[in-house]
């Protein structure tokens, strides 16, 4: 399994100072933007590759494996969102801005870092499956090729 902690194990969150869990959401932002770079790749590889695809698989499994990037691109929506709000948050609580008991705040985290981690787990899945599928059509149209010079 993928380790997104670029911090050390154990309760770090929970005794990290608030500029340090900043810079960590900070890096969790980076990586996620990447990844949804990545969806919309991976969604333009399915658009620009369809008819091909649909040489290789069936109607229902292309609609499925669209339908899981489409799932996909709005759970990173979502997370970034959750990362935004969390940032800003911690923002005020660094300005003074918000409530003493901020236990709940830190388990919050904890539980973005682990819905981050399915993300990416589930990102990996679906661009594996993706890839294995053009493999497939590339493989097609090469031999093909090669069979027309032959």
């Amino acid at each position: 399994m993928y380790n997104l902690r670029k911090r050390p194990k154990g309760n770090y969150i929970q005794n990290a100072s608030w500029e340090a869990l900043y810079l960590l959401l900070e890096n969790w932002k980076t990586d996620l933007e990447f990844y949804f770079f990545d969806i919309k790749f991976l969604n333009n590889l399915v658009e620009n590759h369809f008819s091909e695809l649909l040489a290789c698989q069936n109607l229902d499994e292309l609609r499925e494996l669209q339908m899981e990037v489409f799932e996909l691109q709005n759970q990173c929506e979502y997370i970034l969102a959750c990362i935004q709000n969390n940032r800003e948050s911690i923002i005020d609580i660094i300005n003074n801005n918000f409530p003493d008991d901020t236990s709940k705040f830190r388990v919050e985290i904890q539980h973005l870092e682990d819905n981050i981690e399915v993300f990416i787990d589930n990102e990996r899945e679906l661009r594996r499956n993706i890839f294995i599928m053009i493999k497939e059509v590339f493989k097609s149209k090469k031999s093909k090729n090669v069979w027309l010079f032959n």
